[in-house]
């Protein structure tokens, strides 16, 4: 074999084991989050989407944290209304007690009123001469008396109630009902909330494991975000 062909051989051969060897991607790289050892490089659509769901994951978390919030302030605001409640619960108890009372008293002094009308009617028909006569009529005026004396305490305790205890009854249950579809309300939200708040954490768990700790390109990350 002559120089010359020895010559061009060994060039030939140089060039197959120079074709050989893969060209070095001397892009630069970054990581999504904390790197993990292994981890696959992310193509340009993985770290697009990627890219897509954790600026999306990092949209929505402030409205679920606002929105949970809120809700706890709704409840710590019911459970001050609940104190508010409890306290007046008592004195709505021993008012409801007190005009109840009355009014069953005030039913039993009408009864007898009859029927000392009906004494006095049967008295005044046929009055007794002599001192049974007179009798009867010291015991008329005696129990006339006693209802005349009766009478005026209820109207006595009936205004010591006041005007407006049934007012103030009506508004306090007006109130417990109020506080009740409020709560009915907050536990509606407050359920959907928890179902959104799981959701949430299944898309976030589902990014960690297909993105995270990834290596992608630091131009394709440039591309992505110039809309390219």
């Amino acid at each position: 074999m002559s120089a010359i062909h020895r010559h061009l051989l060994c060039g030939a051969v140089a060039l197959l084991a120079a074709s050989a060897v893969p060209a070095q991607d001397s892009a630069k790289t970054a990581t999504l989050g904390t790197a993990r050892p292994g981890a696959k490089l992310l193509t340009y659509n993985e770290l697009e989407l990627c890219l897509k769901q954790r600026d999306d994951l990092g949209r929505r978390r402030p409205q679920l944290d606002a929105e949970r919030t809120k809700l706890e302030g709704e409840r710590k605001e019911l459970l001050q209304i609940d104190e508010s409640l409890q306290a007046e619960r008592a004195k709505m108890d021993k008012l409801q007690e007190t005009a109840a009372d009355i009014t069953r008293r005030s039913k039993e002094l009408e009864q007898q009123v009859v029927e000392f009308n009906e004494r006095v009617a049967k008295f005044d028909a046929a009055p007794p001469s002599g001192p049974t006569g007179d009798r009867q009529r010291r015991n008329l005026e005696r129990d006339r008396a006693t209802l005349d004396k009766a009478r005026s305490e209820l109207e006595a305790e009936r205004a010591a109630l006041g005007p407006n205890a049934e007012q103030l009854v009506k508004t306090y249950q007006a109130r417990v009902e109020q506080r009740n579809l409020a709560a009915d309300d907050m536990n509606k939200r407050n359920a959907a909330l928890g179902k959104t708040f799981d959701a949430y954490e299944s898309e976030r768990a589902a990014w960690q494991a297909d993105c995270e700790g990834r290596p992608y390109r630091e131009d394709d990350e440039k591309a992505i975000r110039a809309g390219k």
